[in-house]
């Protein structure tokens, strides 16, 4: 019975050392597979935010110069016989602070995008932090 019993015991221990290998790597992959999964995740974030961003932009651009050449229009017109120069001057003078506002606006939030993988690069900072500790 003891021939039994170690004969069964080393192929036990193989057993285990081969299973805990086989969930450790089973652990490895399921830890990649959600990373990879959160990055994806990041990375249509950002194409969403970017075309939003872009749209948003053209249309600014779009209706804010059809309503100043409108208003230009008809206060120029209004003031044709007395002040047309004063009038399209003020009016050229507003358009360019009007748009170094609107370019000040776009860049400040233009770079005040998220940095890109960065809850991944936290989930893998974490998942390091761990491993290293056991």
């Amino acid at each position: 019975m003891s021939e039994t019993a170690h004969a069964a015991g080393p192929g036990a221990a193989q057993g285990g050392v081969f299973a805990s290998l086989q969930r450790t790597l089973a652990t490895l992959v399921a830890l990649a597979h959600t990373r990879l999964d959160l990055a994806s995740a990041e990375i249509e974030e950002q194409a969403e935010r970017l075309i939003s961003l872009l749209m948003w932009g053209v249309a600014a651009v779009f209706v804010g110069s059809a309503t100043l050449l409108l208003c230009a229009l008809a206060l120029v017109a209004a003031f044709w016989e007395t002040h047309r120069v004063l009038i399209a001057t003020t009016l050229a003078a507003l358009a360019l602070i009007a748009a170094a506002i609107t370019i000040y606006g776009f860049i400040s939030r233009a770079r005040a995008r998220p940095r890109l993988f960065d809850a991944t690069l936290a989930e893998l900072a974490r998942d390091h932090e761990r491993l290293t500790r056991q």
